[in-house]
């Protein structure tokens, strides 16, 4: 294995996710991508003004989390990346592992705003169902 793809979105199931993932590099001298998308945000009640404003903190929210992943991984004897998009969690997880060519995408079985009662969240689901790589679920 050489490339491995993480999606946090800084859910207590994607820390288990980046923790396995974390592991998994360093065991197989993979390279490390941690990958969070900030959601675009469909809320017709809002201004224009009002939902930019809020897609700007998400995003800010979403740098300072990224870097202070890659701050905690830093003493590791890994290769890590840290990427951020923007649009739908599913596809850019997916986009992002077929143009980097990724041997495995981590992620976890469900994220913010995933609901207990169902085995796996929309976004991991679509995952696996779509990928072109083999997919590791953590729960």
């Amino acid at each position: 294995m050489q490339k491995i793809l993480v999606a946090h979105d800084g859910s207590k199931s994607s820390d288990k996710a980046l923790k396995k993932a974390v592991e998994l590099s360093v065991n197989s001298n993979a390279s490390l991508t941690v990958l969070s998308v900030v959601p675009e945000l469909y809320l017709t009640e809002l201004s224009d003004e009002d939902r930019n404003r809020i897609a700007r903190t998400l995003e800010e929210e979403t740098r300072q989390a990224m870097e202070k992943i890659r701050k905690s991984l830093s003493g590791k004897s890994i290769d890590v990346k840290t990427v951020i998009r923007q649009g739908d969690p599913a596809e850019k997880i997916l986009e992002t592992a077929q143009k980097m060519k990724v041997d495995l995408i981590v992620t976890g079985s469900h994220g913010r705003h995933g609901a207990k009662k169902f085995l796996l969240g929309s976004v991991s689901s679509k995952v696996i169902d779509y990928s072109r790589c083999p997919v590791l679920v953590v729960k």
